[in-house]
């Protein structure tokens, strides 16, 4: 999978995995998934379940996981590649808080996907609004317009060796 092959059912359950985790928090749950897609990415080359981002007032958002909540919480618009998903079965929203209807299906996930999931809560799963706001407004979000896509590359330019994992993300263009 490609950094930004957007694999719905995956997302699911990254959802359910965090959530779970950090109280339902909406907010700490999609920044967290940000962390863990941005860790990914500089470890392994690739995104947890492939998702875009989106460059929000209040910072950076996988879109695609964003869209499966607002459906799941009615106020999403038309989705129709979402109305097929199981994600009203999965977790309920609660205004801002995310309710999981079951556990995660860990078996959804690779080895360094949960690596990277579970670093990331440890690290700053427990962050209050602010200090989470701060560790997500991050060079890739900042070098990007509002409400406009970060892509892949941006956050690549933060990694260790950027230059080596753009050109990664180069090769892998489809």
């Amino acid at each position: 999978m490609g950094p930004s092959t957007f694999d719905p059912d995956k997302a699911i359950e990254a959802i359910i995995y965090v959530a779970s985790r950090v109280g339902g928090d909406l907010y700490t749950t999609l920044k967290l998934l940000y962390l863990a897609d941005k860790l990914h990415l500089h470890r392994y080359g690739r995104f947890v379940f492939g998702d875009e981002h989106y460059a929000l007032p209040h910072g950076p958002v996988p879109q695609g996981a964003y869209d499966l909540i607002k459906f799941v919480r009615n106020d999403g618009g038309t989705m129709s590649h979402l109305e097929h998903t199981p994600a009203r079965d999965a977790f309920a929203v609660e205004g801002n808080t995310i309710r999981p209807l079951r556990q995660a299906d860990e078996m959804a996930f690779s080895v360094s996907d949960e690596e990277c999931m579970s670093e990331v809560i440890a690290e700053f799963g427990k962050e209050n609004f602010n200090r989470l706001k701060a560790a997500t407004h991050d060079d890739a979000y900042n070098a990007t317009g509002h409400c406009k896509r970060i892509t892949p590359a941006a956050i690549a330019t933060m990694a260790d060796n950027p230059a080596a994992l753009i050109q990664h993300l180069a090769d892998s263009a489809p």
